[in-house]
């Protein structure tokens, strides 16, 4: 009797120690950043690097960041730059596809999706930047010779929609 009387009390203490855990969605950002101001993405990819652009992707980017803040709320999206606490300034630095699954007469038949951003946030009031972020990405994959291919412009739709994602999560999560 007295070892189930320990691993009673052994689980009494695992659920209440653990009561306290879990996901929240409170934001870490400074308390005196409450609007963003969003700048138009920057096309910064070389001119010998542009291999699988989509005309227009600047302005999806922009429009997909802005949507996915007014769903997060933490942050109101203002129009003008002086109207802001902060302000998102981002760099397309590339926009890639690669091969990962092929025929065996080498031809591809699924591709991965890379839209790269270098991103900086910067404090409106003092001008001084809150954080830098190089390298930031997005991806999806897509096949092109199956019962499950979706079109190139779907990928890229999700590639943009998942980057968004990842970019108001690091502004409002990871300070």
């Amino acid at each position: 009797m007295k070892l189930y009387q320990f691993w009673m009390a052994a689980l009494a203490v695992c659920t209440l120690s653990s009561a306290g855990c879990g996901y929240t969605q409170k934001t870490v950002l400074p308390e005196n950043i409450k609007t963003i101001y969003v700048d138009t993405v920057k096309n910064k990819i070389p001119v010998d690097k542009v291999y699988a652009y989509v005309p227009g992707l600047e302005i999806d980017i922009t429009n997909a960041v802005i949507r996915r803040l007014h769903k997060d709320g933490n942050l109101k999206v203002v129009g003008e730059r002086e109207e802001a606490d902060a302000i998102l300034e981002m760099d397309l630095t590339a926009f890639e596809q690669e091969g990962l699954r092929f025929t065996s007469l080498e031809s591809v038949e699924e591709y991965r999706m890379f839209i790269v951003l270098d991103m900086k946030l910067l404090h409106t009031p003092t001008g001084n930047e809150l954080w830098r972020e190089a390298n930031f990405s997005g991806d999806s994959e897509y096949f092109v010779s199956d019962v499950r291919s979706i079109s190139r412009e779907e990928a890229s739709r999700r590639a943009i929609d998942r980057l968004a994602k990842n970019v108001v999560d690091r502004i409002v999560e990871d300070w």
